[in-house]
């Protein structure tokens, strides 16, 4: 059985990426600003920051877990539509959040958040996907996953300086605001009807799981997101216990991950038309991990810098690189691939960050950093011994058209 319906969007490119952009920036910096303001948290609960640390589970586990779902919806229900209502539960969220006063109706709230700020990064992507042709694709992608690195980069500096002089509550408030503001636009992202083929759930699982592209790109960004994020996660308490720095210069090297990833990813496209996706990955691997070795053998604020750039840079290269393959995947339904990826970057990340934590009880900051930079250097030989990666040897001419 074949349902008959895909949106296609009037709005300009440009327009499109911005909005959706902003929504992936909020969607970003409410992840990763609560991570420098457990601390405060904790001591404005009256709780102890392990207890504190609950808030972060309480938000990756729904938000990992219904990206698939959310796919799925966006899929049959229209993804506009779709996107507009999750971000008013994000709206919702976030707001509460400021306004808790224990920990639990706190680790209630960020569940909430977490929940439907899942599908906010596979969405938008799978707009931008249906939108924008082929050969201009991963150029917006990447201008698109830069302005949301940006967002996890700025919350970290600006975040942290918002809960050192007022409060952990007002980022919360924040984003809040900026989200009801991003629905306006959202809302009158114009849409037209166009008649297209879209399956049902049951075959485009199907397809999905017959496609040997999937077993390569879905592993890859398992693994991007367990090294290259779960290094990241690390790089603040990395500056902080070897390097000696304090808060606000860890904000300020870890910013340049943001501003690295928005300035690669306007870039990527440019870069990917030049060289390939498979080189597009290689590269950012040997950014990733060739800036990473030289901090865990030369620890300083310099080589924290350089890694900071480097993850930046080489995250871009490699997720804007699946985040635009993946749609080839299932060329008709791009909003579950889409979120397949996303479970397996954020899973990853989550997994990749608690096994960081582990190495580092064991073994030490430096010897762990070693240990994940092998790792990336993994994912550039996987990519190596893996056939062409490049989408117009992948696709055929009649999906070329989208």
């Amino acid at each position: 059985m074949v349902k008959e319906r895909v949106s296609l969007y009037t709005q300009s490119p440009h327009s499109l990426v911005l909005i959706l952009g902003i929504a992936g920036f909020i969607s970003a910096a409410d992840n990763w600003f609560v991570s420098p303001a457990l601390p405060a948290i904790a001591s404005d609960l009256g709780v102890s920051i392990l207890s504190a640390g609950l808030v972060l589970t309480a938000y990756l586990l729904p938000y990992g877990c219904m990206q698939p779902v959310f796919g799925l919806i966006s899929d049959h229900a229209g993804k506009a539509r779709v996107l507009f209502w999750i971000l008013i539960g994000f709206t919702v969220g976030s707001g509460a959040c400021a306004l808790t006063g224990s920990l639990q109706t706190l680790i209630f709230w960020r569940a909430f958040t977490g929940f439907f700020a899942a599908g906010i990064i596979a969405i938008s992507l799978a707009c931008l996907g249906d939108a924008i042709p082929l050969k201009e694709r991963q150029h917006f992608v990447g201008i698109f996953m830069g302005i949301v690195f940006l967002g996890q980069g700025l919350s970290v500096g600006i975040g942290g300086l918002l809960t050192e002089f007022f409060s952990w509550r007002v980022p919360f408030m924040l984003f809040s605001g900026i989200a009801v503001c991003t629905l306006i636009f959202i809302h009158k992202i114009p849409q037209t009807r166009q008649t297209a083929s879209v399956m049902t759930v049951h075959e485009e699982l199907k397809i999905i799981y017959h496609n040997p592209l999937s077993w390569i790109l879905f592993p890859l960004a398992g693994a991007s997101g367990f090294f290259l994020i779960g290094m990241y996660s690390y790089l603040g308490s990395f500056l902080h216990q070897i390097v000696s720095l304090g808060y606000t210069q860890i904000g300020e090297i870890v910013m340049f991950f943001g501003f690295s990833a928005l300035i690669g990813g306007t870039q990527a496209g440019k870069m990917s038309r030049k060289i390939g996706s498979r080189w597009m990955i290689v590269y950012g691997g040997l950014l990733a991990s060739g800036s990473l070795l030289l901090f865990a053998l030369l620890p300083g604020w310099q080589t924290g810098l350089l890694v900071s750039v480097g993850l930046g840079l080489g995250y871009i290269c490699i997720q804007s690189t699946i985040a635009t393959l993946v749609f080839e995947i299932s060329p008709r339904s791009k909003g579950l691939p889409s979120a397949l990826v996303g479970l397996g970057l954020f899973g990853g990340a989550g997994i990749g960050t608690a096994c960081m934590g582990t190495l580092i009880g064991f073994f030490g900051y430096c010897e762990s950093a070693i240990v994940y930079t092998a790792g990336i250097f993994g994912i550039i030989l996987f990519t190596l011994s893996v056939p062409d990666l490049n989408p117009s040897k992948i696709i055929g001419p009649e999906d070329d058209r989208y």
